[in-house]
């Protein structure tokens, strides 16, 4: 063997080659396996996922993923309302379809319908800055049955989303200006673009008014009754007022 590799020099080279060329075809093969073994997770349990307020009727979680990071694979199964709050540039990857880049633009709403057919998709923030939403699960299947949605026929109120199982308003409150009083039938979900003071009328007791601050990004779940918001500060109010139907 010793004068073997001295007098044949080339066949040693060939062979040293094709050894090296194995493990490269082995370990190359053993990639793709290890990519498909990355976890989905529901999307309540996913990490960016921060779950913070929850009832019977839905799952509320404030959303934050870091320029650069990228969310778990997590698995969406039931009606899915997204508020961005502050948006940025992102990719979206799918286990069996290609990747899509796309912009989720701060103050946008996106509806998922996804009762019945589900979907797992992973994102990452390719953009400079953090990437914060409000995103909450409708938890029955189905319209709930509440009855029909409607807010006041004034500027005030926007509409940004229609869906059979959840209506959705933009308000917009001047210092010191009023909702008027209005119907609430079904729960809901507020979520909040501005800071400042809020008051909140206490049903059945005239002009007496519950009292919070509430900060950009806030949520607050809300019930069925007569709700009268009135802007408590001296800046503009903005929020997204959702409610079941």
């Amino acid at each position: 063997m010793f004068t073997e590799s001295w007098t044949n020099p080339r066949r040693n080279i060939i062979k040293f080659a094709n050894i090296t060329l194995s493990a490269i075809l082995l370990a190359s093969n053993a990639l793709p396996a290890a990519f498909a073994a990355e976890p989905i997770v529901p999307t309540n349990l996913e990490p960016h996922h921060h779950v913070i307020l929850e009832n019977q009727y839905v799952t509320v979680m404030r959303v934050m993923i870091r320029p650069g990071e990228s969310t778990l694979f997590h698995e969406q199964h039931l009606d899915y309302v997204n508020t961005h709050v502050d948006g940025s540039p992102v990719q979206a990857s799918y286990p069996n379809k290609p990747a899509k880049d796309f912009a989720m633009k701060s103050g946008n709403v996106k509806f998922g319908a996804h009762q019945g057919h589900s979907e797992v998709d992973k994102i990452t923030n390719t953009g400079s800055s953090l990437n914060m939403q409000i995103a909450f699960e409708i938890k029955q299947a189905g319209p709930p049955g509440f009855g029909t949605a409607s807010r006041p026929s004034t500027p005030a109120f926007q509409q940004v989303l229609d869906k059979k199982s959840v209506n959705g308003w933009k308000v917009t409150l001047q210092p010191g200006e009023s909702s008027g009083v209005y119907q609430q039938k079904g729960p809901g979900v507020r979520v909040f673009f501005t800071e400042g003071r809020v008051l909140e009328a206490i049903p059945g007791r005239p002009n007496r008014n519950k009292e919070i601050w509430v900060h950009k990004g806030d949520a607050a779940l809300t019930t069925a009754g007569p709700v009268e918001i009135i802007n408590g500060g001296d800046t503009p109010l903005v929020f997204n007022d959702y409610e079941l139907k």
